[in-house]
């Protein structure tokens, strides 16, 4: 019996009957818009690979962030059906494989400091390191982790990997960056739309939200639409301050949401897979950057914009949350923070650029945590089958993605069945850049100030262009020297 399994057992009285999130019996719901998330057994889990490797540690590095999915090991029942669970998957692949898992946390930049100080040394100290995906692609270029060509136990076929995500992040081909059911983290980053529903109500003649998600209209000029209906003059002081009611508050990092959320991108990759800046000659991300721009950042009264009234000390969630504003543009690990409102609160996509685009797509920042194994590691086969497994384990009815999902929508007043479908939705259409990863000649530090200086965008982009080119050559070579 593995050295977690008494201390559960007697904790929470574990029967092998209960598969539900925290001790619930499962519903097998399959939430049909989201096929890469139902929940499948039998043959699924067949080929999962199995092993004995005698009472081996398995150590991760994990960078210390403020989502509540981010460990990847607990020693301890106590808190949410989330550590819960944890507990469980952890105890579970530790018995089946004859292994402890165990983690190094602290921060972002401490973490990344060991684990090249680890390369540095050849040491096989860390078989595998979580940090947000700009630290992982220093290490990637550094030749400091293997891309999953080394590792023959994962098998990227698997729902529990989103290989979809993990062909985006790859530069010429070379997956160095890993996300799945193994870590939720990840999750957190997607972005998406709150609503209040209560305060939608209050106005006739808008929309239902859902609806309008259910019949593929919630677009960008529907969204505009219905921010345009609300704004009101609350303290009737006649000025525009926190205080009154606007469409949404933002800052500039809410324009990539928008812009993904539309339909284009920053780079694109030819059928090399080598990436390339196209939002300074494509007329689609023109024309939408123009367009978001001059309607939230231009001084749109139905608009609150956060770094122009900074001296307010007013965040767009606490404008949110205290009703001075019908949309919050967020991503879902900010949910967490939401929890009392008094209002109905309501998950929704961030909206499509037209109604003929074919899918929502969740926009995933440079940020996003990320998984790498280390190259230093003398046996590659074994940390494939560790990670196979948790991955597996993740993603089993019951286990930390079913639970994950119950944790962000366990609010006072929410639309259950819409939210978590509209939730399932945003998490199976995540989408992420290289270029908001390696941010080539600071071409995401550039976009956010050109929102609000729109004029200049054609001059400001062709003078990082250079720059831009020459690093992202660098980011090849680098790729091709340590494949």
């Amino acid at each position: 019996m593995g050295r977690k399994s008494i201390c559960l057992l007697m904790a929470i009285g574990l029967a092998a009957e209960l598969t539900g999130c925290g001790g619930k019996q499962s519903e097998g719901h399959t939430y049909d818009t989201a096929a890469d998330f139902r929940l499948e057994e039998g043959e699924l889990f067949a080929d999962v690979p199995s092993g004995s490797f005698d009472e081996y540690t398995f150590t991760f590095l994990n960078a210390r962030t403020g989502s509540t999915a981010s460990n990847m090991d607990t020693d301890t029942l106590e808190g949410d059906t989330l550590n819960e669970t944890l507990y469980r998957r952890n105890n579970n692949v530790e018995e089946r494989l004859n292994i402890t898992i165990e983690e190094v946390r602290d921060t972002p930049e401490k973490i990344h400091d060991i684990a090249v100080a680890s390369c540095l040394a050849d040491e096989d100290k860390y078989s595998a390191v979580w940090n947000s995906a700009a630290y992982m692609s220093t290490l990637a270029v550094a030749g400091y982790l293997v891309t999953d060509e080394y590792l023959a136990a994962v098998n990227l076929s698997k729902p529990w990997w989103k290989t979809a995500l993990m062909q985006e992040a790859a530069v010429e081909g070379a997956q160095f960056l890993f996300f799945g059911d193994i870590n939720l983290s990840y999750y957190d980053a997607h972005s998406m739309v709150g609503v209040n529903m209560s305060l939608l109500r209050n106005y006739t003649g808008l929309s239902n939200p859902y609806d309008l998600v259910d019949s593929g209209k919630w677009t960008l000029d529907a969204m505009l639409s219905m921010m345009d209906a609300v704004d009101a003059d609350i303290d009737g002081d006649g000025m525009q301050t926190w205080e009154d009611l606007y469409g949404t508050a933002l800052s500039s990092k809410d324009a990539f949401p928008l812009l993904y959320g539309s339909g284009v991108r920053i780079s694109q990759k030819d059928e090399y897979g080598i990436p390339a800046l196209t939002c300074s000659t494509s007329e689609a991300f023109y024309n939408t950057f123009m367009k978001i721009a001059e309607q939230l950042y231009d001084r749109n009264p139905y608009v609150y914009d956060t770094e122009i009234n900074e001296a307010d000390g007013i965040s767009s969630r606490d404008m949110f949350l205290e009703r001075h504003s019908l949309f919050y543009i967020t991503d879902i690990g900010s949910l967490g923070s939401l929890r009392d409102m008094d209002d109905e609160f309501g998950v929704l996509p961030v909206p499509k650029g037209t109604e003929y685009q074919e899918d929502y797509i969740s926009y995933l920042p440079g940020n996003v945590s990320a998984l790498g194994v280390m190259a230093t590691g003398r046996n590659l086969l074994r940390t494939g089958i560790v990670l196979e497994n948790l991955a597996a384990e993740g993603y089993r009815p019951g286990g930390m993605r079913e639970c994950y999902v119950d944790s962000v929508l366990s609010f006072k007043y929410v639309d259950d069945e819409k939210s978590r479908e509209n939730l399932y939705g945003i998490l199976n259409t995540g989408t992420i850049d290289p270029a908001a990863i390696y941010n080539w000649g600071g071409i995401s530090d550039t976009l956010r100030e050109l929102m609000r200086d729109a004029g200049v965008f054609s001059s400001r982009l062709a003078s990082i262009e250079r720059a831009a080119e020459a690093q992202i050559n660098d980011t090849l070579e680098a790729v091709q020297k340590y494949r």
